[in-house]
């Protein structure tokens, strides 16, 4: 029996202790709360036994209908004790809106003051399930006043996923590692030991090294050493096994000691992808010479940066047509190549992603034109736009803008990410109101605007007016009200037209949202005032690279670089460095890695999924700004 149900049982001997002793007649009605102590002997044991058998099973539904049912046969206190039971069964089924629901539903005084702290528990956990994660902290009640163990854990762990949701990982960890001395079974522990990973997982390298030269407690010590091991070995069995043991030498009390971090070097043996042969196949001509050329260079960075090298390297210059493609694939596989980048052609990886299986693991620069079910030894990464159309739909709608419209350049670009924004933006709850297309080659795009805006339809009404009257009449145009945001797609010439055009429109305050495409990447704030106030996304490698060792010796190789292909070269360094962790993080979806491309995951196709940074113009200069309240989780529940 678990110890969380022995005041159950407790109270439940207890009142049957009492019933026998009774020899008075009953007063009272079973279940209006004001039954004689005659009314408990009526108690079944079997009725007790049977909801926290239920409860024990997980069926969170058949538990809650039977303490409800225990809740209006029996008088207090045991009313209030099966009422929160019942709360919580439906907390532990996803109920959340339930939850709320049912305390509602109950009359004055049915839940006791002793069961207060339980209630509001309940209640904060329900608020962070529904996504009001600042709401939910404020309702904890202080965890030090909760004395029931269970729900003293239940708080922290709330807390815990709480202060991860606005960004605080350092703080999420800590509060888990609380939550260990509240556990039971190992499985409780291991559970407990992953989440912690996670979280710690968030934090960047620069951040955990600081916190390291801190004062910290031995637990905390140990699980970021830990997490430092895994990520300068990058899960490299060889380079990891000699620093676990060192590991242990020093942390061998740490309660990851006995199951955490042996698991992790088994897990390293064996997901772990190391390849002997690499060939990188990439167009060379053609086209996309600049990019394929920034690509490679990136990629040939890390190669030769990597001092466990063991990998040769074949560069192919991949061909355009699908049939001399696959035969160049089929030869580099019989020349011995055991892992392949490339091609970045969507048809090409169309093809690969057809195929019933790859024979050898194949990281493509670029993703299928559809997502399907993954081809085994296929992964997709590359610098898709519509995963950050979709990101910035996500983080709109958890500021608070729920009423969209957007505008977009008349290309097949334009029309991708217009698809991608709105079809996130209506699956999260949102509404577009209304879309516009603009000239992409032109400069004046007043007329999609006015369109945009209803701008058009008010100057037609004005018309019409003083053509009834007779007359000219007094008139300014008014725009839309029924809108609360924008999004537009546009590189940093358009958004320079765009912004300002908007303002003049009568637009000036309604919120402008964009994708890292309206950087221009060339830094000069007089060039990029016109961009001021624009919420957009973009990458650490252009974002946040004072400290980053790659990025500048990257520009003091080749300076005379397109810095527009800036991010191309952080694609090929994160393309090489990601190649050992790729198993690891499609088995593992709840990991990820901070990159130089963004937070890297890996879904269960294959495909890796970036989440970006948000900044905002201000005074002509990019300015990192803090993501809001479950904009990554809106993100990640909508796949």
């Amino acid at each position: 029996m678990r110890k969380k149900d022995l005041k159950l049982i407790l109270i439940l001997a207890l009142m049957l202790g009492i019933g026998a002793c009774q020899t008075g007649p009953q007063t009272g009605k079973a279940g209006d709360g004001k039954a004689g102590s005659g009314a408990i002997s009526t108690l079944q044991q079997e009725d007790v036994l049977r909801a926290i058998e239920l409860e024990d099973e997980e069926s969170w539904a058949e538990a809650a209908d039977a303490y409800l049912g225990l809740a209006n046969k029996y008088p207090q206190p045991e009313k209030s004790a099966f009422h929160i039971k019942t709360a919580l069964m439906y907390y532990r089924a996803g109920d959340f809106r339930l939850v709320d629901a049912y305390f509602e539903t109950l009359p004055e005084g049915s839940i006791l003051e002793q069961d207060k702290n339980h209630q509001a528990t309940i209640l904060a956990g329900s608020l962070l399930g529904i996504g009001k994660t600042y709401r939910s902290l404020l309702a904890l009640p202080i965890i030090g006043e909760i004395e029931d163990f269970q729900y003293k854990a239940m708080a922290l762990d709330i807390r815990s996923r709480g202060v991860l949701a606005i960004g605080k990982p350092m703080d999420s960890a800590r509060l888990r590692i609380q939550i260990s001395q509240y556990l039971e079974t190992i499985k409780q522990t291991e559970e407990n030991h992953q989440l912690i990973w996670e979280a710690i997982n968030r934090i960047s390298e620069k951040a955990i090294i600081r916190a390291l030269s801190e004062q910290q407690t031995t637990e905390m010590r140990g699980w970021l050493e830990l997490n430092l091991i895994a990520r300068r070995s990058n899960m490299l069995p060889d380079k990891m096994e000699p620093w676990i043991n060192q590991w242990y030498q020093i942390y061998d009390q740490h309660s990851a000691g006995p199951y955490f971090a042996v698991n992790l070097l088994e897990e390293s043996r064996r997901i772990y992808i190391k390849p002997t042969r690499i060939a990188l196949m990439l167009p060379f001509s053609g086209r996309l010479g600049k990019v394929t050329e920034a690509i490679q260079n990136g990629f040939l960075y890390a190669y030769y940066q990597d001092q466990g090298l063991n990998a040769a390297l074949e560069i192919i210059d991949a061909s355009a047509d699908p049939e001399e493609f696959l035969r160049q694939y089929e030869q580099v596989i019989e020349n011995g190549a055991d892992f392949i980048v490339g091609p970045i052609s969507k048809d090409l990886v169309d093809i690969l992603q057809n195929q019933e299986n790859l024979e050898v693991p194949t990281l493509t620069l670029n993703y299928a034109n559809k997502t399907q079910e993954t081809t085994l030894n296929l992964y997709q990464f590359g610098l898709n736009p519509e995963d950050e159309a979709e990101q910035i739909a996500s983080i709109a709608l958890a500021e608070g803008k729920n009423l969209a419209l957007i505008l977009v350049p008349d290309t097949d670009w334009g029309t991708r990410l217009e698809r991608a924004f709105t079809d996130r933006f209506e699956k999260l709850g949102g509404r577009v109101v209304g879309t516009e297309t603009y000239p992409s080659k032109k400069n004046d795009y007043s007329n999609s605007i006015k369109k945009l805006l209803n701008l058009s339809s008010s100057i037609q009404r004005h018309a019409l007016i003083q053509h009834a009257i007779g007359r000219p009449a007094s008139f300014e145009p008014r725009r839309r009200q029924d809108v609360d945001m924008v999004f537009i797609a546009a590189n940093s010439r358009q958004a320079r037209l765009i912004k300002p055009q908007l303002k003049f429109h009568r637009a000036q305050t309604l919120p402008v949202y964009a994708t890292s495409h309206i950087s221009s990447s060339n830094g000069n704030a007089d060039d990029d005032r016109d961009l001021n106030g624009i919420r957009f996304l973009d990458i650490p490698w252009m974002l946040d690279n004072s400290t980053n060792r790659d990025y500048q010796r990257i520009n003091q190789l080749w300076p005379d670089s397109n810095k527009r292909l800036s991010r191309l070269y952080a694609l090929g360094v994160d393309a090489y460095q990601l190649i050992p962790a790729l198993r690891r993080l499609m088995v593992n979806p709840g990991e990820s890695e901070l990159r130089n491309t963004g937070q890297l995951s890996v879904d269960n196709n294959g495909r890796v999924r970036r989440s970006l940074l948000l900044a905002t113009y201000k005074k002509g200069i990019a300015m990192l700004v803090e993501q809001p309240v479950n904009a990554a989780s809106l993100n990640i529940e909508s796949r």
